[in-house]
């Protein structure tokens, strides 16, 4: 069933764009604001770990952005004369861009030992799951080949999870 937009703002999704932006505005202020675990600091292999994550995580957020070229959009609904992109990290998860927000969040809490700032990782990952449900939704009508893309590239985020 095709979902019709009941406003100007829905068509484009302005919903999904002000609440990542809300959990991003979390995400900065718990690292800014928030406590650090005291018992944390000894553990240097997890805040490493963290930091690592944190920086894989931003390289396939700029390698998936440099593939994608500059049909870029924070909005789910794709731009007009959207194509089919399966090259980069592409070729691994759909949403390669919302891979690397999920892992530098997390990574990025766990390398400041920031219990609310690693909140967000998971945070991210249930919102991306839904957002990228009713983004595909308007993918496979709009861009020609996506349905088969779907079929071939099985992992919408995370490879061998989901």
């Amino acid at each position: 069933m095709r979902h019709e937009p009941s406003a100007p703002s829905e068509s484009k999704g302005t919903i999904w764009v002000v609440v990542q932006g809300a959990l991003f505005a979390f995400f900065l202020a718990a690292l800014i604001l928030g406590e650090r675990m005291d018992d944390f600091g000894g553990l240097v292999y997890l805040r490493s770990a963290g930091l690592l994550l944190a920086l894989f995580g931003s390289f396939v957020s700029i390698w998936a952005f440099r593939s994608f070229g500059s049909k870029v959009s924070p909005f789910p609904r794709p731009l007009e004369g959207a194509t089919l992109i399966e090259r980069g990290p592409y070729r691994f998860v759909r949403h390669p861009m919302y891979s690397g927000i999920i892992a530098f969040t997390f990574g990025a809490g766990l390398a400041y030992a920031s219990t609310a700032a690693m909140l967000t990782g998971p945070l991210f990952f249930v919102f991306f799951l839904a957002k990228t449900g009713r983004e595909e939704e308007m993918l496979v009508e709009s861009v020609s080949g996506y349905r088969a893309y779907r079929s071939r590239v099985h992992w919408r985020l995370i490879p061998w999870i989901i």
